[in-house]
């Protein structure tokens, strides 16, 4: 078996959960936030036999699409931290894949 802990942003989260849905993969959702940019994240923990693992990748490369925005961060500037305007690459998915040796359900 696999845990992936997928990381994406939450306007991406709504085309995935749907095929997720759909094609019978469980996930367990947590709202998380970046601590760059302050956007809300949409963190899922999927625990799946390991002959699934390439198909969700695959159902996460289609939903889950990397763009480019205007965004307020804050920076130090030498002497304190100030709020800015940046144009950051947000969206896409940030994937953790890891060998489960024993999964257990009450």
């Amino acid at each position: 078996m696999k845990l992936m802990i997928v990381i994406v942003q939450e306007q991406d989260y709504d085309a995935l959960a749907r095929l997720l849905i759909k094609n019978r993969i469980r996930a367990t959702k947590f709202r998380t936030e970046g601590l760059y940019s302050s956007r809300t994240n949409i963190t899922l923990l999927i625990c799946v036999e390991s002959e699934r693992e390439k198909e969700i990748l695959e159902y996460i490369r289609q939903s889950c699409t990397e763009r480019e925005e205007e965004c307020k961060v804050w920076e130090y500037n030498g002497n304190v931290m100030v709020e800015m305007e940046r144009t950051l690459k947000i969206g896409g998915a940030t994937i953790f894949i890891s060998d489960v040796e024993r999964s257990v359900k009450f």
